[in-house]
């Protein structure tokens, strides 16, 4: 089970590169749709991460986890909103979901802490994705584009 995660993590990132990529090689109007899909995917792996919190069980389950739950669920869908305003704003707001979620994960998830292979491919991959989302906005701001 713990490979079928750790797979499954590296799978979801090639969707994060790939759209990373391609306002740097295509044209300027697919660009903003890219970022925006990108801000968008990004929301949805933040609120399926805080639902995966209602699968915790033992001491974990405990209710605040279960309010940060849905917390870190609304964060996804505010995302997902302020990506159609500003998409800017939107993928500040989405890195610092990621890496409130790995920092929520490291402290209250005992298979986190538990299996290092996983721990470790968590943590690369959110930090992937922050860089991914530190491109896109590079690309926002580029002032040759």
């Amino acid at each position: 089970m713990q490979k079928t995660k750790v797979t499954l993590i590296y799978w979801g990132l090639c969707l994060f590169i790939f759209l990373a990529l391609i306002p740097w090689i295509f044209n300027p109007t697919l660009a903003v749709h890219s970022i925006q899909v990108l801000a968008m995917y990004g929301a949805i792996v933040v609120a399926f991460l805080g639902g995966m919190i209602w699968g915790w069980e033992g001491t974990q389950a405990s209710s605040v986890n279960l309010w940060c739950a849905i917390g870190f669920s609304l964060l996804g869908f505010a995302v997902a909103l302020v990506s159609f305003v500003n998409l800017s704003a939107s993928l500040i707001l989405l890195i610092l979901s990621l890496q409130a979620f790995l920092s929520f994960e490291k402290k209250n998830n005992s298979y986190f802490q538990s299996n290092i292979k996983y721990a470790n491919a968590r943590n690369l991959i959110t930090n992937l994705v922050t860089i991914c989302c530190i491109t896109s906005l590079a690309f926002l701001y580029n002032p040759y584009t």
